[in-house]
């Protein structure tokens, strides 16, 4: 009868020793819950990738019950994240410590208007925007192309594939003096449009190296020293870098622009 009790006796303690785990476990659950806050992330258009802290998380919308409260670096990266028309975002959220979180955010795209021949004005009931090539952030319905020698050209912009839309215009007839000075006007601003994007393409392609390493010799510090400091600086210098790279890539799609419509 003794063993009996014994054995018992050690399964009644292990019962209530197991149970009292669990109860643990779950109170220990509801405190990492309680501290916790759902983030919802939404993006227009929808389709964007989602990167919190670095980590790939997923595409717009988001969500997840479970972010911890603080500080965190959030990325948003366009759809289409393979084209230099739509910027990527990037912001530092700081998360409640409790209840919901919704954030919405804008893609701001480019569009791109090309003319063969290039140089054409861009206008809007007759106000002047620039001239092709043509890059223009925030929406517009149509615009008119206008050269000299040839006819006008009406472009519908909702047309435009992945932001950029390219026209060929109509040349018109003229005298053979007037085309004679038309072609030398030509080539003079072909060999300008060369000559300047190509300086800009190598100009800018070392600026986005120059400050890339400089980024990553403040990371480098900022890392050895945890000055806040050295973070936001590092912020700027990657800023300055995607900025020069941006305006690297433009430049040599123009000079290759400018290179085959010759």
């Amino acid at each position: 009868m003794t063993v009996r009790r014994l054995i018992l006796l050690a399964f009644v303690i292990g019962a209530v020793s197991s149970a009292a785990h669990t109860q643990d476990a779950r109170t220990a659950d509801a405190e990492a819950d309680s501290t916790t806050t759902s983030l919802t992330i939404e993006t227009d258009p929808a389709g964007g990738m989602v990167y919190l802290n670095g980590d790939s998380l997923g595409t717009t919308p988001w969500t997840s019950a479970k972010i911890r409260p603080g500080t965190h670096m959030l990325r948003l990266v366009p759809p289409d994240g393979t084209s230099w028309l739509s910027d990527p975002l990037s912001d530092t959220i700081t998360v409640p410590p409790s209840g919901a979180l919704t954030l919405r955010y804008t893609f701001t795209r480019r569009l791109l208007i090309l003319s063969s021949p290039s140089e054409a004005e861009v206008l809007v009931h007759d106000s002047l925007l620039g001239t092709t090539p043509f890059v223009r952030k925030g929406e517009l319905r149509s615009v008119v192309l206008r050269k000299h020698g040839y006819a006008d050209t009406t472009l519908d912009l909702s047309s435009a594939a992945r932001g950029i839309i390219v026209a060929s215009l109509k040349k018109v007839w003229k005298s053979s003096a007037e085309e004679s000075i038309f072609k030398a006007e030509e080539e003079h601003a072909s060999s300008l449009r060369l000559y300047l994007t190509g300086a800009t393409t190598i100009l800018a392609g070392a600026a986005s190296a120059y400050f890339k390493v400089r980024a990553d010799n403040t990371y480098s510090q900022y890392v050895e020293t945890r000055d806040d400091k050295r973070l936001a600086e590092v912020n700027r210098l990657d800023t300055a870098a995607a900025v020069a790279l941006v305006a690297a890539q433009v430049s040599f799609g123009l000079f290759t622009y400018f290179m085959l419509s010759e």
